[in-house]
């Protein structure tokens, strides 16, 4: 891997979290400027693991509860930009 060859860090910044999970070895959550979280994917998920009950755990489940952040629909988003 051309990373590993170089020993160099490549910085990539999305908001697909599969994307993030099958390529990043570490992952920094942002909420408003500031780091929340940073951490293996895999650890991120252990940390929201128990307020999600039975259900697995995604790193989008990971991104909502770490932020405090909730997906809105689009009638939301249009009468907020109203």
């Amino acid at each position: 891997e051309s990373r590993q060859q170089h020993q160099t860090t490549i910085l990539l910044t999305t908001h697909d979290m599969q994307e993030a999970e099958q390529l990043c070895d570490r992952i920094a959550i942002i909420s408003d400027g500031e780091i929340v979280a940073l951490d293996t994917p895999e650890q991120l998920k252990n940390l929201v693991r128990h307020r999600n009950g039975d259900r697995p755990v995604t790193l989008e489940d990971a991104f909502f509860i770490l932020t405090g952040k909730q997906l809105k629909s689009k009638e939301e988003e249009l009468c907020h930009v109203k």
